[in-house]
């Protein structure tokens, strides 16, 4: 009796210690960890809206390194909400000067990504180079979800906002009202 007690306690106790920590804490149905993220509107908390919902991490990433981007002079004006946009990841990226830092620059215009021939944004090589077009409805969300790519495949949310990580990483918001 004394050692099923011991037991049942153990697993409590290791189960307790696996999700406080959210550098280990998966979710059962994703495998993915759940992490707070801070909006571009200090002191306002976002939170994931569930494991139904979390966005699928990209085969095999796993990792608290933190990403380095430097801003591109095509992206003169727009660097307040590229930082906010980048921000949104708490942690995971910090601006630099350095040639080795992932550029990201922009566009005014449309632009063939992968397979898609018209796009806002993207990510290329996961963190190899950004770009984000200014014909946008919400130019620091744009950043948000293209920097996500480093981490993120899309999430099957219908439309793109800030409300959780899911939301920032949804495919398209042109179904949407702005």
């Amino acid at each position: 009796m004394r050692t099923q007690i011991l037991t049942i306690a153990g697993t409590a106790l290791a189960s307790a210690l696996a999700f406080s920590s959210p550098a280990i804490a998966l979710t059962a149905a994703e495998g993915a960890p759940q992490a707070s993220s801070v909006s571009p509107n200090p002191g306002t908390q976002v939170k994931t809206a569930g494991a139904s919902t979390a966005p699928t991490l990209l085969d095999g990433f796993f990792s608290t390194a933190t990403y380095t981007y430097r801003i591109g002079n095509s992206c003169k004006g727009y660097e307040d909400e590229i930082r906010d946009g980048a921000a949104y990841w708490t942690g995971k990226f910090d601006e630099s000067t350095d040639s080795s830092a992932t550029p990201v620059n922009c566009r005014t215009d449309l632009f063939a990504c992968g397979k898609l021939k018209k796009a806002n944004g993207c990510n290329e090589n996961h963190g190899g180079r950004i770009t984000l077009s200014t014909r946008t409805f919400d130019f620091a969300l744009l950043a948000a979800h293209e920097f996500g790519h480093n981490m993120y495949k899309h999430s099957n949310h219908k439309c793109r906002s800030w409300a959780s990580d899911a939301a920032v990483m949804a495919p398209v918001d042109n179904e949407c009202s702005n």
